[in-house]
């Protein structure tokens, strides 16, 4: 058996350790130090020090929006998750059949929507969103009169419906490819046990398939919510944010990467507070962190339990 020395280890492990300490935790602990001053853009050489002010008006301030557009976002994260695990698993079901055919065509098709750019997905969209011109209200109009038109990006709550419509397109995909794979690891011999055993489709799926799946799954929910929670360029390209539904307010589709931005970089920004942003974005790795980890326990836990 060969042994190398711990010094010999640390040698070879430096270069690594290195690299991670500069790339990723000095950015985080820089950004921990700014989120405790009032630094902005004009007071680059006089700002200081101010301890916990930022998340304290950031959290607790009565004129804060930040509760309410976690919410929003929060919902338009369950919404657009619940679809994904639907359409997504019964997606990979139907073409997991072998009755079906030209699978390989439709696996090919399904991936169009994964494979194409988020940003022109968006555009094509909103375009298809269009009150006056948009061919899903120009084919209302032929069915149901003159009179038919959805306000898609008008109304808050269409509006909310076309942006997790948009995402779901561009998302199950990727739920479908990793749960088709994980159908496919399934042994046909527990499904022929089964139906020995005379358990009927419904049975067999959620005793067997789904306990299965489970492991596949979890992280790619995980992974999902994490970037639905950070959903930025399409919600954007189709909405701004809008619509306003009441003044000084964000937008009913303002989640929270859209309300960060329109904080740094909006028109109405003469001096961003780099030090409020910077709390911001520590809030935000605070909730993703522990929604991870509670996420991640519940499941493992729930697995356990279903394979005991």
């Amino acid at each position: 058996m060969i042994t190398v020395k711990r010094s010999i280890l640390m040698v070879f492990l430096f270069p690594m350790f290195l690299t991670i300490a500069v790339i990723s935790l000095w950015p985080i602990l820089y950004t921990i130090y700014l989120s405790t001053t009032n630094y902005t853009q004009f007071n680059a050489d006089t700002y200081h020090f101010i301890g916990l002010g930022n998340y304290a008006q950031l959290i607790f301030s009565p004129t804060s929006d930040l509760p309410g557009v976690i919410a929003q976002t929060l919902l338009y994260v369950l919404v657009c998750l619940a679809i994904y695990l639907a359409l997504g698993v019964l997606t990979a079901l139907a073409l997991n059949n072998t009755r079906v055919k030209a699978l390989g065509f439709w696996r090919m098709l399904l991936l169009l929507p994964w494979a194409a750019p988020s940003g022109v997905t968006a555009l094509i969209w909103k375009f298809l969103f269009n009150y006056d011109f948009g061919p899903i209200n120009q084919i209302g109009r032929v069915f149901f009169g003159q009179q038919f038109g959805i306000p898609w990006t008008v109304s808050p709550w269409w509006a909310f419906i076309a942006v997790v419509i948009v995402n779901v397109w561009l998302t199950y995909p990727f739920f479908t490819v990793v749960t088709l794979g994980a159908l496919q690891s399934i042994p046909l011999e527990l499904h022929e046990a089964a139906r020995i055993d005379g358990a009927n489709a419904w049975h067999r799926f959620t005793g067997i398939v789904l306990p299965l799946l489970r492991p596949a799954l979890l992280p790619v929910t995980i992974l999902s919510a994490i970037s639905t929670f950070q959903m930025f360029n399409t919600v954007y390209l189709i909405t701004q944010g809008g619509p306003i539904t009441s003044p000084n307010k964000p937008g009913f589709t303002e989640f929270v990467m859209i309300y960060m931005y329109k904080r740094i970089l909006g028109s109405d920004v003469a001096n961003p507070h780099f030090g409020f942003i910077a709390a911001f974005a520590i809030t935000l790795f605070i909730i993703l962190a522990l929604f991870t980890f509670l996420a991640t326990g519940v499941a493992t836990d729930r697995g356990k339990e279903a394979l005991r």
